[in-house]
């Protein structure tokens, strides 16, 4: 069993956890307390000193660089590779913008991709007039990717982009077996981390990652508006940046010449008080709650959840190993999921359907408990 007082320390900082059963931290995490207090202390600042002068532009530069360096740090990366965004939509977007397309041109994604990772491949589809491939993994996604993607490969594949963790079912890709696969063919691989930031132990090195997109208001429970895309020093050759600004060049008021770093793709100035509390989650998580503790703690109240819910009639899971991520997924037999999330909404248990594949699926937080997993199963047991 996990250290109670632990959970009790880490619940008082997250209140929306004792107003619901909070069960849909894939979609938004919980804010801490000492996030929001960060983002106001931030603005009450500005309003007292103004937004202007050396000292508001230094403590701007700086909020900025401890994000990157904190990005890094969870993602065991340099902070010179880490580029700052608003979403993980927009890594994606920084990515798949970035190859000088021609019609003809093919990329590589799979069946159980985000709408943020499709639209821009649909998008450059209409406008470019390339090809998108779909690599087939299954109802609950436990095809080796690999293998699904190996035989879609050609000359004219310009880009593969796949997700860590699948949000329909929770299956963790061996991104790894893929990036090695792009690497063989000289073609970058972008992968959409939204499910598996904060939710599993992440190694941009170990994973030879070239790009790695994520974003902060899901597992690492931060503000809206704040993310990152991890871009490798040796796949930057890959891309080109689409949009450029102030925090792109090497010399503010000079010769113009991008930096030389995954900051190039940074546009402009940002919600630096949203900034500020990205970096009071993160820290928190480092210092207080405790990595290897929180992806063991999520890991193992999945397993838990996995097995309750078997009990369960008619409840068939699509998640193909209860316990590799943070997400679980299933259908019940005769039961319409939408009518489900509406009637546990009303006895405040929070967890979300898929229409995709009309199915429900919870997050396991690592604030969350079993008590609270159990009252899941009970509530859908009286359904």
């Amino acid at each position: 069993m996990a250290d109670l007082s632990h959970i009790q320390r880490i619940r008082e900082q997250l209140p929306a956890t004792s107003s619901n059963i909070y069960l849909n931290t894939g979609t938004f995490g919980p804010l801490p307390t000492l996030c929001i207090q960060a983002v106001q202390d931030h603005f009450e600042r500005e309003l007292r000193e103004g937004r202007i002068g050396t000292k508001s532009f230094e403590n701007t530069g700086n909020t900025y660089k401890r994000a990157r360096q904190n990005i890094a740090r969870l993602l065991n990366a340099g902070e010179e590779e880490i580029a700052l965004t608003d979403n993980t939509g927009e890594g994606l977007n920084i990515v798949a913008n970035g190859i000088n397309w021609k019609a003809g041109d093919e990329v590589i994604t799979t069946d159980h991709e985000h709408i943020s990772a499709l639209a821009p491949l649909y998008q450059l589809r209409d406008r470019y007039g390339i090809t998108i491939r779909f690599a087939e993994l299954g109802l609950r996604a436990d095809r080796p990717v690999d293998e699904a993607i190996a035989p879609l490969i050609n000359e004219h594949t310009r880009l593969i982009l796949i997700s860590h963790v699948t949000w329909t079912t929770g299956a963790v890709l061996d991104v790894r077996a893929v990036n090695r696969l792009g690497h063989e063919h000289n073609i970058p691989v972008l992968i959409d981390g939204a499910q598996s930031a904060g939710a599993i132990p992440l190694d941009m090195k170990g994973l030879e990652a070239d790009f790695y997109a994520i974003p902060m208001q899901k597992w690492l429970c931060g503000p809206e508006g704040t993310g990152g895309l991890f871009a490798s020093r040796e796949a930057l050759k890959h891309i080109t940046s689409t949009y450029v600004g102030y925090w792109s060049a090497k010399n503010f008021h000079g010769d113009w010449a991008l930096i030389e770093s995954a900051q190039r793709f940074e546009l402009g100035g940002r919600q630096t008080a949203a900034i500020a509390g990205q970096n009071a989650s993160l820290e928190w998580f480092e210092r207080e709650v405790g990595h290897q503790w929180m992806f063991e703690r999520i890991s193992q109240l999945n397993s838990y959840a996995g097995q309750a819910l078997q009990s369960v009639p008619g409840l068939i899971l699509l998640t193909p190993t209860p316990g590799a991520s943070g997400l679980l997924s299933f259908t019940i037999e005769g039961k319409s999921d939408e009518e489900i999330v509406t009637a546990l909404r009303e006895r405040n248990i929070l967890i979300r359907n898929i229409p995709e594949t009309r199915s429900l699926r919870i997050s396991t937080g690592f604030y969350n408990t079993e008590e609270e997993i159990d009252t899941l199963v009970k509530a859908l047991l009286e359904l």
